[in-house]
């Protein structure tokens, strides 16, 4: 079994190391996670993503009977930010709860990833297939150059079964919205406000476009019997040079996650579509809509997919309950795992682990050691049974 004093040590650890991104980033943990791997006992690789920033990648040798079990652990988190009772970078634990950033999203999925490596070498289990980590950076990134380069550098094969120990309640995640990250500039025309005719408020057009494709999304026919309904969100807003002068330009970015049928590259046509009716009623007007760091389509593994048959059967095996899919788990939050199938076209890639994503990107970030003993718990189950045909579905 998984021991669950050094998952929490480990959780522990891995917080008191700062990894914001933007910010400092990962090189700090990515050392730590390379001197506990070979502490483990095993020889990590290196693969370069883009500067000093690199993947690593840790494997455990099957008998080569079952397709390669891939477990994905990305290192950065968001900024720490404000508001925060206890403190960020400490790893305190109160009342059976770990805090800090990055805490559930997702050191403490990366502690149970070690826990499972190490327990399986000193056990001298072997796996039916090949056991694989793979800490990555960048996720929390407009790009996920981290995922990106896995599949650029073909260190993901076509028959991999993949899992991200992300946040989900400990639900199973097999479906995610699609989302697309957009800039939006409105260029208008300066001029003093006590002559605001001779202008043209760029503000004022930005928040009319803001309004209308907000009340538009939220009229979209699609519903997914999992991800729900499409979504927006205008993240930021800027305008202005002064509270007596007529705004001369607007410039937003705006966060639009979709549900099949919908394709990501519907996405920008549409809100060029709203824009461009705008502005209609503001002749000099101009407006630009660029897309902002990597598309993100909509994704679903298959019910069929070994992963998915094989984590049901284990949630059963160690709660004595079906695992839940769905409801609040964090369809929303696009994930390594996510970024894979996207662009392998697999259908053998979720998300199960521990922390609720209510918890993620929060102040008081934390993850129970409940969470962390449970997932521990299905994930040794998973990995000591993986390609058994005769386990019960």
């Amino acid at each position: 079994m998984i021991d669950l004093n050094k998952v929490i040590a480990d959780t522990q650890s891995l917080i008191r190391i700062d990894s914001q991104n933007p910010g400092i980033q990962e090189a700090n943990c990515t050392n730590w996670v390379s001197q506990r791997l070979e502490e483990i006992g095993l020889t990590p690789e290196s693969f370069i993503v883009d500067g000093n920033r690199r993947n690593l990648i840790a494997t455990i040798p099957g008998e080569g009977i079952a397709p390669r079990l891939v477990l994905l652990g990305h290192l950065d988190t968001v900024p720490i930010g404000s508001g925060w009772n206890h403190p960020a970078l400490d790893g305190l634990i109160v009342d059976e709860k770990i805090y800090g950033r990055g805490a559930c999203d997702m050191k403490g999925g990366v502690a149970v990833a070690l826990g499972l490596l190490e327990s399986l070498l000193s056990s001298g289990i072997k796996p039916s297939g090949d056991i694989v980590f793979v800490a990555t950076v960048d996720e929390e990134a407009p790009d996920m150059a981290g995922a990106q380069a896995l599949v650029r550098d073909n260190l993901i094969y076509p028959d991999d079964q993949v899992i991200a120990l992300e946040p989900t309640g400990t639900r199973l995640r097999i479906a995610q919205m699609g989302l697309r990250w957009l800039d939006i500039e409105v260029t208008g025309r300066m001029a003093h406000a006590g002559r605001a005719h001779l202008g043209i408020d760029s503000a004022h057009i930005m928040s009319r476009i803001v309004d209308q494709l907000k009340a538009l999304i939220q009229r979209l026919p699609h519903e997914d019997s999992i991800l729900g309904k499409p979504r927006f969100t205008c993240g930021e807003f800027h305008a202005g040079v002064a509270t007596n002068v007529v705004p001369p330009s607007a410039n937003a970015k705006f966060d639009v996650r979709i549900v099949p049928p919908m394709k990501i590259e519907e996405v920008i046509p549409l809100v060029e579509k709203v824009a461009s009716e705008v502005i209609k009623d503001f002749p000099g007007a101009k407006v630009q809509v660029k897309g902002h760091g990597a598309p993100r389509p909509p994704v679903r593994a298959s019910d069929e997919s070994l992963i998915v048959k094989s984590l049901k059967s284990s949630y059963r095996k160690v709660t004595g309950n079906e695992i839940e899919i769905g409801g609040s788990d964090g369809h929303e939050a696009y994930t390594d795992a996510s970024m894979i199938a996207a662009l392998t076209n697999s259908l053998s890639c979720t998300v199960f682990g521990p922390g609720s994503t209510d918890q993620a990107h929060t102040a008081d970030e934390f993850v129970s050691i409940a969470d962390l003993d449970k997932v521990s718990k299905v994930i040794w189950d998973l990995a000591t049974n993986w390609g058994n045909t005769n386990r019960s579905n």
